[in-house]
């Protein structure tokens, strides 16, 4: 069995388990080839995108071919030649991802959370993309991303933290699996769960009035945790005397969203559309780049902190230490690793200070 993965935001390839080492040039035809829908891969597409002339087509197809184990057929002659792909034999990540959508979308509404959550298993970062050469399937990078996005408005599970408007924002977001907390309390015994939410709502104050900052609190006691779960607040105003840019990298929030009002009878339209929009935009990679932000602003004040009583070669060392830790952070950042990114956040403020 061949195994194709391209959901990665990259190329692998392996025969019964073993890798095959693909060529950037392999790799651009494993897509077009595999991902070709009706009636195949046209030859002129082949020879544009590889800079290939029909005369030496052939040989570069024959040796892709030897180094992948792909059959395929082929008709036509020169530039008018169309390729298709022998797919016994052959498993493609994302060909299984479109098969497992198209059944979720006629199995309806009822008992597909378990579908959905295996087919979504299966897009990890993406596709593949090729910098400087066309598209190698057009057609079905088009199908994959709109099947992404009909997943990504399924099932998701989202936890509204709000007393007065949580219950309007959840039946706005009803595509969602909604959680609704409306109390302190109440998101406390949610705890062990948080993990598997995608992303959480959280509302800035959770009394009648204004004076509190008890989403500063939830939003801290998540981040202490190191869990991987995203966090936009919501708020009728901002906070006094903090700037929205200045609170949301205090925060590493990916998003603060104003509200038209409070009350059962308040305006979600635009809460309900902005989260929408975050769950579309990715909310990990978005809070995983104001974390990164986060630790660049640590690590400017830690320097400062570190002078103080040191010589100039203990500051140094200190120095390089706090950098390695920050680097650290920074590459779990990078890797989307909102989790194990945030716990050593944690540690770095404990470290070298707020």
């Amino acid at each position: 069995m061949i195994e194709i993965e391209v959901l990665d935001g990259r190329v692998r390839a392996s025969d019964d388990g073993r890798p095959i080492t693909l060529t950037l040039d392999d790799a651009w035809l494993v897509v077009a080839l595999t991902l070709a829908g009706e009636p195949g891969l046209h030859a002129r597409t082949v020879m544009s995108a590889l800079g290939v002339s029909s005369a030496t087509l052939r040989k570069r197809m024959e040796r892709f071919r030897a180094r992948t184990g792909l059959e395929f057929t082929s008709e036509g002659v020169k530039a008018d030649k169309v390729y298709r792909l022998d797919r016994a034999g052959v498993d493609v990540d994302a060909l299984r991802f479109l098969e497992m959508t198209d059944e979720i979308r006629r199995s309806g509404d009822q008992g597909v959370d378990d579908a959905v959550e295996a087919a979504r298993s299966l897009w990890k970062s993406g596709l593949p993309q090729f910098p400087g050469r066309p598209g190698p399937a057009p057609d079905a990078y088009d199908r994959l991303g709109k099947a992404y996005g009909y997943l990504a408005d399924r099932c998701r599970r989202i936890l509204i933290v709000d007393d007065q408007v949580g219950d309007n924002l959840a039946q706005r977001l009803g595509r969602s699996r909604c959680t609704v907390a409306h109390t302190f309390d109440e998101f406390e015994k949610l705890r062990a769960d948080l993990g598997n939410f995608d992303l959480a709502v959280v509302d800035l104050h959770l009394t009648n009035t204004y004076a509190d900052a008890t989403g500063d609190t939830i939003v801290r006691e998540i981040n202490a945790m190191g869990v991987a779960l995203p966090v936009a607040m919501i708020t009728r105003r901002p906070p006094e005397n903090r700037s929205v840019p200045e609170w949301i990298k205090s925060l590493a929030l990916v998003d603060v969203i104003f509200k038209a009002g409070d009350g059962p009878g308040a305006d979600m339209a635009y809460v309900a559309q902005r989260v929408n929009e975050l769950l579309r935009e990715g909310t990990t990679a978005l809070a995983c780049d104001q974390l990164m932000q986060r630790v660049q602003r640590l690590r400017r004040k830690a320097r400062q902190r570190l002078r103080a009583d040191r010589s100039e070669a203990d500051y140094r060392e200190a120095v390089d230490q706090m950098e390695r830790d920050a680097d650290r952070i920074g590459r779990l950042a990078s890797e989307t690793r909102l989790g194990p990114a945030r716990a050593e956040t944690e540690r770095f403020v404990t470290t070298y200070g707020e």
